[in-house]
């Protein structure tokens, strides 16, 4: 079955110099109703609110709000939250930086830690970590490690790198592996070869 919705989205708001702005949008619902959310945006703090509105009765309110800075060398650091009141909700840290860039390689370093909210806005239940290593070459070849962790449970590792092996301005064809792994379970991995060219 194929939903369509509708999307009216709202002319963005900039006020002062400070680089403030509204945001918004909203939508028809193949139920017949309509939703909608709004938000504010100052510097790299924003909030939200949404819900939606079926014809008889107004849906749950959902509150967002975080942040989100910039650091050198596209590496970033932030948090977010979006809680429906009286219900419970969720929230997240995340970041990655930049660990070295040269003209031939460069290495990044990214993670994330998520929580569950209860509605008292206290964490509950397991917290979710990841945390992974990017590399790349010049020449296109790549490489990823990194590794997740569910509460107490155990933690699951993986990897990928991929080799270029015909290189054009119209794609290529690369050689790849991958490969998880984890406490209690038995490794898993694949090597393939994967192209792609452009007409």
């Amino acid at each position: 079955m194929v939903k369509q919705v509708f999307k009216l989205i709202l002319a963005i708001a900039l006020v002062s110099q400070s680089m403030a702005q509204f945001f918004g949008g909203g939508g028809f619902l193949p139920s017949g109703g309509i939703g909608g959310m709004g938000g504010y945006k100052y510097g790299p703090a924003w909030g939200s609110l949404s819900s939606s509105y079926d014809g008889r009765r107004l849906g749950p309110v959902e509150v967002g709000g975080g942040a989100h800075f910039k650091l050198p060398n596209d590496g970033f650091a932030g948090a977010r939250a979006s809680v429906q009141p009286g219900v419970g909700g969720t929230s997240s840290l995340y970041g990655k930086v930049n660990i070295f860039d040269t003209p031939t390689h460069r290495l990044d370093v990214q993670g994330h830690h998520d929580r569950f909210l209860n509605r008292d806005l206290k964490p509950v239940g397991p917290a979710i970590n990841e945390i992974g290593a990017n590399y790349k070459h010049v020449g296109g070849a790549t490489a990823h490690i990194g590794a997740s962790k569910v509460g107490g449970g155990p933690i699951q590792g993986s990897l990928g790198a991929s080799v270029p092996l015909v290189s054009t301005p119209q794609g290529g064809i690369n050689l790849g592996v991958k490969g998880i792994a984890g406490e209690g379970m038995k490794p898993q991995g694949q090597i393939g070869v994967e192209g792609e060219f452009r007409f």
